[in-house]
């Protein structure tokens, strides 16, 4: 036991002073974003559905059971991955973009996150956010209009739906609600990112917790998942309200006349409707993002050969008390 705990200290040690180039950073980023939308899709599914409940067509669930019966009954387990093909591509452009500028953005500071204060962390979250939801945007529409086709009468499949969406709206449709819409992804990876980054960097500091054990990393995405929820449920309403609407119907002109009018008819409560399938799904989602990057990256680290890392290595503790002490001369 003792020789396998020294065993993954040293490896870890190692692996951390081995830095990994930002755009495979991206990369490793993206591919665990698609494993935690494989994981909590359905979620995901029943949440959007939830946000829409009686509005534009979509049907009236009672509760989110109801919701979860009514889409068995009528689809059967395919319809709880209704939409997954556009989330999955979704996430693949979505976050290797984020995960690529967040990590540079830190790496700007030091390639040490305890050496990046908390405000630079929420600033590098918020920008990596807002361009990787540029990116990310046509995808998601997608998602959400595939999703609320509860009978798949509307469109055919993902490249139907994209189809449609450019004859019907033309390339500004796949760009339908991207005001709202990276306003989220501002607010959400500049709180989930940061908050993730700081609470591990304490819980290492005043609990003396390993920030290699995965149990680390699942309390530390625990609470960050748990923040930006609170956050960020609101935009995320408004979000799927605007994007589900085509042109040719009677619309909200823009994401805050829709934001307006839901308060207007449906009150402050409203903005948290499918709080909880929400949270059931970015609390998974993003314990199972987190502890997915941070696998990735410690195995790519060990195993990939020199050339995928940059030149700069860490220094060792010993060194970097060494570079503090003042110089004899």
């Amino acid at each position: 036991m003792g020789i396998n705990a020294m065993d993954f200290k040293n490896k870890a040690k190692e692996a951390q002073r081995r830095q990994l180039s930002t755009p495979f950073l991206g990369i490793l980023g993206g591919l665990s974003a698609m494993i935690a939308e494989s994981c909590t899709f359905p979620l995901d599914n029943m949440k959007t559905r939830m946000q829409m409940n009686g509005r534009e067509g979509c049907p009236t669930y009672r509760s989110f059971g109801d919701c979860i019966a009514q889409t068995f009954r009528s689809s059967g387990i395919p319809g709880f991955y209704k939409g997954a093909s556009a989330a999955l591509l979704r996430q693949l452009v979505y976050s290797s973009v984020k995960m690529w500028v967040y990590e540079h953005l830190k790496g700007l500071v030091s390639f040490d996150v305890e050496q990046v204060s908390f405000f630079r962390k929420l600033t590098a979250g918020g920008i990596a956010g807002g361009i990787g939801c540029f990116f990310g945007n046509p995808a998601d529409v997608l998602k959400i209009r595939l999703v609320n086709d509860l009978r798949g009468t509307q469109y055919k499949g993902l490249i139907d739906a994209a189809r449609q969406t450019a004859a019907v709206d033309g390339y500004k449709g796949f760009l339908k609600g991207f005001n709202v819409n990276v306003a989220r992804a501002i607010v959400i990876n500049a709180v989930e990112l940061a908050v993730y980054d700081q609470a591990k960097m304490l819980l290492v500091r005043y609990t003396g917790a390993n920030r290699d054990k995965t149990s680390t990393h699942f309390l530390a995405s625990f609470i960050s998942g748990f923040i930006g929820a609170v956050i960020s449920s609101p935009i995320d309403v408004i979000k799927t309200r605007y994007m589900n609407q085509l042109k040719t119907e009677n619309a909200h002109k823009s994401a805050f006349a829709c934001a307006a009018t839901v308060y207007r008819e449906e009150g402050l409560r409203s903005f948290y409707r499918g709080f909880i399938p929400y949270f059931m799904r970015n609390g998974p989602w993003t314990i199972v993002f987190f502890i997915a990057y941070e696998n990735l990256k410690y195995y790519a680290a060990l195993s990939l050969p020199e050339k995928t890392c940059l030149l700069y290595t860490s220094p060792s503790p010993r060194d970097r008390q060494k570079s503090r002490m003042p110089s004899s001369a």
